[in-house]
């Protein structure tokens, strides 16, 4: 069956991207076209010139183009060995966790010429025909209508922080373009990593309880906090924290250099006030009192 619809939810609304039909795509490719021209008339860069671009601009050049090299090249080895197999389960699994890392410097390292791509000409119209196609795609799912008038609305609302054109657009491309819905999940390190439970569905390392923990073993909790057997924070050497991060410590006066403990003045103050007794103040005696006082002395 066609992959020609998919529905998704936003605070409890049902709505759907369908893909687009040969009208549609016409008009997305003339904004294209228009965009496209645009763009060039106002200096924007061809695609093909990004490359002489970053390196004028020191952005690019062969040390980085070879680094680019070498890391898919680690990558690829390790797949291939991950995929051979007839290796230690330790060892396997120490070379899934090298390549999540060299990826992570791959993709660190290519976001710069990717963030500069959207500027060219070419990354200018094809963002416009994607904001096209979205707008005339993204529908209530009972009645098929569509949830923005034009582009322009559809770019306004979105500006302002409306939630269904976000989460329309992230489901309209993984239609479109035929993007894996669980992209993360199905690289080949990381299914490795789930088949031998060494992670657990949300791609975070556990031990062999099911507790996540870092890479090297030491309990965490679902934010990458450390923690002890019975969920208290702790610092990396095991030390016991606050929820604010601060040290739950036993509290010790500093000292003078001839060691003797040094009180702060209020500190003082707070112990004279607690040691104190008030004392009742004594009034002028009854003419009883009196009289008893002259029995006294006179005997």
């Amino acid at each position: 069956m066609a992959d020609n619809k998919r529905t998704f939810e936003v605070e409890g609304k049902k709505y759907a991207v369908v893909r687009p039909n040969s009208k549609q795509n016409e008009d997305a490719t003339m904004e294209y076209n228009r965009v496209f021209s645009r763009s060039l008339q106002n200096g924007a860069l061809l695609r093909e010139r990004l490359d002489q671009f970053m390196r004028q601009q020191n952005l690019w050049d062969d040390e980085r183009e070879k680094q680019y090299s070498d890391l898919l090249s680690q990558i690829n080895e390790r797949d291939k060995k991950l995929s051979e197999g007839g290796i230690k389960l330790s060892e396997a699994r120490n070379m899934a966790l090298e390549m999540r890392g060299i990826r992570a410097a791959l993709t660190a390292l290519i976001s710069q010429r990717n963030s500069l791509d959207v500027n060219t000409a070419q990354g200018q119209a094809e963002n416009a025909r994607f904001n096209c196609l979205l707008a005339a795609c993204l529908v209530y799912n009972d009645t098929g209508k569509p949830v923005y008038e034009s582009v322009e609305d559809y770019s306004q609302k979105t500006a302002d922080g409306d939630l269904v054109g976000v989460a329309g657009a992230e489901h309209f491309a993984n239609m479109y373009f035929g993007l894996e819905k669980d992209y993360e999940k199905n690289l080949p390190e990381n299914k490795f990593l789930k088949e031998y439970e060494f992670v657990n569905d949300d791609l975070q390392l556990v031990n062999k309880e099911g507790k996540t923990v870092d890479l090297e073993g030491r309990l965490v909790d679902e934010d990458g906090r450390y923690i002890d057997e019975d969920g208290n924070f702790i610092d990396v050497e095991g030390n016991k924290l606050s929820k604010e991060g601060d040290y739950v410590l036993e509290k010790k006066p500093f000292l003078d250099d001839d060691g003797n403990a040094i009180v702060k003045e209020e500190e003082k103050s707070e112990d004279s006030e607690e040691e104190a007794t008030p004392k009742k103040k004594r009034g002028r005696p009854s003419k009883k009192e009196e009289k008893v006082e002259e029995e006294v002395e006179t005997s």
